[in-house]
């Protein structure tokens, strides 16, 4: 296999920015969700009592599975020694971290007040699917 060879990626090009833009208004628009979210109560997302995992639940299952799947991507590589996905190894092992970090954050957002947070990191709860 030949040797890799990590460069700066030269930015001119139009497309680039343009699609910059639309990634900004897609991360404006999920803070202004956030902020209505937050705002409103959580039945917007669809929990009720008797609906306890709404839509912040699932996305937040979402991103920390799909982290997994990305570290597996970054682990082919690294550790079993596959030469082709080692060029993957850095940007996957990046992604797992943001995709972990974006799947805790959604959680955090879910406590309806983020100081709540000490008293979730401190009192265990060995029934809850989060716990195992």
């Amino acid at each position: 296999m030949k040797k890799i060879h990590y460069r700066e990626w030269g930015v001119e090009s139009p497309r680039y920015w343009g699609l910059l833009a639309v990634l900004a208004a897609i991360i404006a628009v999920g803070g202004i969700a956030t902020l209505y979210m937050e705002h409103e109560g959580h039945w917007v997302t669809g929990m009720t009592n008797q609906v306890v995992w709404g839509m912040p639940h699932v996305f937040a299952i979402f991103m920390i599975v799909a982290a997994s799947g990305a570290l597996n991507v970054a682990s082919i590589g690294s550790v079993f020694g596959q030469k082709m996905y080692k060029p993957l190894a850095r940007l996957s092992g990046l992604m797992a971290i943001t995709l972990l970090v974006g799947g805790l954050i959604v959680l955090v957002l879910d406590l309806g007040q983020p100081s709540r947070l000490i008293v979730a990191m401190t009192t265990y709860n060995f029934k809850s699917i989060f716990a195992w």
